[in-house]
């Protein structure tokens, strides 16, 4: 028996965000009573030292297991700016994503994607990955406690150990983190099934990290080109696709040009909606698994939703469009038949 893939990686990927878990839970925060620092102070410490590095490189060894299966992976990250690279090393596969000044990037065994890192969609294909960096953080959840449970060590180091408990029961995680500099060391978690451990093994602040770094690897993805456009007509006189245009506010577009396709995102607003329009030729298309079958302005459709946004696309001539908003699938399928396409 084994653990079940999207679960164990959900869980390696919750264990290198917890900076995030401790930023977050700052506003919630309930400390202990004793005369040690308060949870609060010592979650504080940790996040200001986080959030002030110009730059960071951690590695962190991580065991995820249950009653039945157990798994290891080997985590690297670097940050710098508003770039990252995280590099998730298992036993049978190597995972790679990371964000530069112009894409974002994740590459897998067996699949690859790029995309401008501004664009409100993202490829259907490394869905499992993106979402799993975001999923558990605690960015949406305000009803955690904490407690300052003792002084401790961990290897040597002396520690502040704080529990953090979801208010309403769903996991709780115990840090480990550095009397000296606030650094995070170990973290224990548990969401009632799987038991987590993240030993921190190697974390430097303030040092330099090359912005080669960030990029993606050469030999797996190609990206020519991102050009941007605060006009309809600008972005169309530079592409070759024949772009559609929607009866609403423009705002921005962007073109990203590989070797072997080119997307094209518009940004518009309507009604109060951010709302996306997709172009692109390359041959990732989004997940039909969960899509209805509709009409639009006389082509054949799919309607669906992702990561909460409703989309719908057609593929026409080689050329995929697609349209994107946060809002109902309704309201998705009424602007995708408003397009002048």
């Amino acid at each position: 028996m084994s653990l079940s893939l999207g679960g164990s990686r959900r869980a390696v990927f919750t264990a290198i965000v917890l900076v995030t878990m401790v930023t977050a839970a700052g506003a919630a925060i309930t400390s202990g009573q004793s005369a040690d620092p308060s949870a609060d102070t010592v979650l504080n410490d940790t996040r200001d030292r986080y959030a002030n590095a110009e730059s960071l490189v951690t590695t962190a060894d991580v065991t995820v297991s249950n009653d039945t299966a157990n798994r290891t992976a080997t985590v690297d990250v670097a940050a710098a700016g508003n770039q990252s690279r995280t590099v998730v090393t298992a036993p049978n596969a190597t995972y790679r994503f990371g964000v530069n000044e112009s894409i974002a990037w994740y590459v897998g065994p067996n699949r690859t994607a790029a995309w401008d890192r501004n664009a409100s969609v993202r490829p259907a294909g490394n869905a499992s990955v993106s979402t799993a960096l975001t999923d558990r953080s605690l960015d949406d959840r305000e009803d955690v406690s904490t407690e300052y449970l003792r002084r401790g060590s961990d290897d040597g180091i002396d520690a502040h150990v704080i529990e953090m408990r979801h208010d309403d029961g769903e996991g709780t995680a115990t840090l480990w983190i550095a009397q000296s500099d606030s650094r995070l060391l170990r973290a224990e978690m548990t969401d009632g099934t799987n038991r987590t451990t993240v030993d921190y093994t190697d974390t430097q602040f303030n040092v330099s990290v090359h912005n080669s770094t960030f990029d993606p690897p050469a030999d797996r993805i190609a990206v020519t080109s991102i050009e941007r456009y605060d006009t309809f007509a600008a972005v169309q006189a530079n592409t070759s696709l024949d772009l559609p245009e929607l009866d609403a506010t423009f705002r921005e577009a962007s073109v990203l040009t590989r070797s072997s396709s080119t997307t094209v995102a518009q940004e518009y607003r309507d009604a109060g909606d951010n709302v996306t329009v997709v172009s692109t030729t390359s041959d990732r298309e989004f997940d039909r698994e969960n899509a209805t079958a509709v009409t639009v302005n006389g082509h054949d459709a799919n309607l669906t939703t992702v990561r909460d946004r409703a989309v719908v696309y057609w593929e026409r001539d080689g050329v995929t469009t697609a349209v994107v908003v946060d809002a109902s699938e309704d309201r998705a399928l009424e602007l995708a038949r408003r397009l002048d396409a």
